[in-house]
């Protein structure tokens, strides 16, 4: 672990730390104008979010209006709670420049050709008979390699649907393999803006965060595999078209020289992360060895290029799936996480530090008492409320942890614990609840109703019900010295 994130870890343990000393705070707060307050802002966060498809960021901005002079009247003035704001936001430094890297990297390695590289190879393996797992190994190969859910949905996503449809596959199996293989990208992905999060918020850094969920996560993600072999054999038909999946391996030939140096960038990274290189350092050289590629191999001007990773890469290929699949990246992409992210915290911070947010959640932790499977069962029983109510996985991480944090601390449970089942029930949950915006982007993408592809998310339920056992047996649950 580096200084940075020694210090963030450490930061993060002091605000668990507050959560548990409501007394200590310089005005009393009842339980009852706890509850006012975080209802309010909470409520009015889920309001803009449910009723009017507002950002997510944008909400939280506007939520100042609600939250400040709720706290005034509890005798603070603004220049303390603006304060205490800052005090929690500066903990999202890292994962937030982190999310500025990543943008422009994935613009790079789309110019380089590393990310359509990865995706044609997927294509290039595709049979009638293990689709299904296919489609499950592409989009978890191409989120892992993106960090975002949502990008797979929308690119890969829609062409694997169009060839599960031309082998007469059921759509709502098509849409569980890949909404299981993108999730399990967004959850395990170095790159991904959840996966910082989770970590960040818990206290831990992400290379021992993403490590922990493999306990989880790996048996999980082989019974879903196994499950949709299973079906994938008894659905396939005889024969299917490859039009789609042909017109996009053509197009990327077209556009595209692909040999193994396509590779090096990713292999880069994957290599320093693992070797527990700072994460902006070996994105950093990730990105680089991108733009070489890019300009050395790909014949990229580096004028062109260095707009790409500030705007996103822009093509034109003639191909609507091509355009969708590569039109994606650059820095601006990454702004509404940033915001989000940032402003959450400034919330969250001026809550748990006015005492509002212990004293919300004292009666919970009084209830776990120093039982680690009532703590994690209310962790994730948690998440999935807040995911139902702020319709966002980044919500619900951030709220969560931040109710919560406090107990993992007094029973000296290790923050890589709650670092998980925040992703475990937070970042898999979020697409089972059928009106939360993942949900629905899920839908939108692929063409299939919440409730006809949530029974095939196999992975996205098996996940947090491995955890459940684990915190009751005790098996991978590590302790604080």
């Amino acid at each position: 672990m580096d200084d940075r994130e020694i210090k963030i870890a450490e930061a993060e343990e002091e605000v668990g730390k507050q959560e548990l000393l409501a007394g200590d705070c310089k005005y009393p707060v009842s339980m009852g104008y706890a509850a006012l307050v975080t209802g309010c802002v909470f409520g009015f966060v889920a309001l803009g979010l449910i009723l009017f498809d507002a950002p997510l960021e944008l909400m939280f901005l506007l939520s100042w209006i609600v939250v400040v002079p709720l706290l005034m009247r509890l005798g603070y003035a603004y220049g303390e709670l603006q304060q205490m704001a800052w005090d929690m936001a500066t903990v999202s430094f890292e994962p937030n420049v982190v999310l500025i890297v990543i943008g422009a990297m994935i613009a790079v390695w789309i110019a380089s050709g590393t990310i359509p590289y990865i995706i044609y190879l997927g294509l290039k393996f595709i049979s009638p008979r293990i689709f299904l797992l296919s489609a499950l190994l592409l989009a978890s190969f191409t989120s892992l390699a993106t960090g975002t859910s949502w990008g797979t949905l929308g690119t890969v996503g829609l062409a694997l649907v169009g060839i599960g449809n031309a082998m007469e596959i059921p759509a709502p199996m098509t849409a569980g393999a890949i909404i299981c293989g993108a999730y399990f990208g967004d959850k395990m992905s170095p790159l991904s803006d959840s996966t910082i999060l989770a970590a960040s918020v818990a206290g831990t850094d992400v290379i021992t965060h993403i490590k922990h969920m493999l306990w989880t996560t790996v048996p999980a993600y082989l019974i879903s595999a196994v499950l949709f072999v299973v079906l994938g054999f008894y659905h396939a038909a005889a024969n299917y078209d490859m039009t789609v999946a042909g017109e996009i391996m053509e197009t990327f030939t077209r556009y595209y020289q692909f040999s193994v140096i396509e590779l090096l960038p990713i292999i880069a990274v994957l290599f320093l992360l693992v070797k527990n290189t700072p994460s902006i350092i070996a994105l950093m050289i990730g990105t680089l060895a991108g733009i070489a590629v890019a300009v050395g191999h790909q014949g990229v001007v580096l004028k062109t290029l260095l707009d790409y990773m500030v705007n996103g890469f822009c093509i034109d290929t003639g191909s609507s799936f091509v355009d969708i699949l590569l039109n994606r990246g650059g820095i601006m992409s990454m702004m509404s996480a940033f915001l989000a992210i940032f402003l959450a915290l400034c919330i969250s911070g001026m809550l748990d530090k006015t005492g509002v947010l212990s004293m919300l959640v004292r009666p919970l932790i009084q209830k776990c008492g120093d039982s680690v499977f009532k703590i994690i069962a209310c962790t994730a029983v948690l998440t999935y409320i807040t995911n139902a109510i702020g319709s966002s996985m980044l919500f619900a991480s951030i709220v969560t942890a931040t109710l919560m944090k406090g107990a993992f601390v007094k029973n000296k449970i290790a923050p890589e614990n709650l670092s998980r089942i925040l992703e475990d029930a937070g970042t898999f949950g979020a697409v089972l609840i059928p009106w939360n915006s993942n949900a629905i982007y899920a839908s939108q993408m692929l063409g299939v109703a919440p409730l006809a592809f949530i029974p095939y998310c196999f992975l996205n339920y098996l996940t947090p019900l491995i955890d459940l056992i684990y915190a009751k047996t005790g098996f991978t649950i590590r302790r604080e010295a």
